[in-house]
């Protein structure tokens, strides 16, 4: 014999209750009139924000360095007052992309909007 799912009170009461998809995008939408012929009321027009884009904070991004250079960095860090490694490789990135033609070319549109909508990095927090 088997019962329903298990009641779950208490937790329940405190945590806030996660919006629904439709909530995520569209905000919160009141329901429509209950009668076809009740006048609709007008609700002030939703801001749908614009998927976020680079705002320039820091995201962690891995990738790999020969061990030479990895010690070569440490050893720039314990040595030059104020060096920060991050910051380092972010400005030679820069420079070195700055050379290369297809890193200022724009993504696609549709490339662009997945990319925001799926990569948790570019995701506003």
């Amino acid at each position: 014999m088997s019962t329903g799912p298990k009641k779950r009170f208490g937790s329940t009461l405190t945590q806030p209750v996660a919006p629904t998809p439709d909530e995520l995008m569209f905000g919160a939408v009141s329901p429509l009139p209950a009668t076809p012929g009740a006048a609709a009321i007008s609700s002030p027009s939703v801001d749908v924000p614009a998927p976020a884009g680079p705002t320039g904070r820091w995201v962690p991004f891995g990738s790999y360095v020969r061990d030479q250079t990895y010690l070569q960095l440490k050893q720039a860090e314990y040595w030059e007052p104020g060096f920060e490694i991050r910051q380092f490789l972010e400005d030679t990135l820069q420079a070195a992309l700055a050379q290369l033609p297809a890193a200022q070319r724009t993504l696609p549109a549709p490339v662009l909007e997945k990319l925001l909508k799926t990569n948790r990095k570019l995701q506003s927090q």
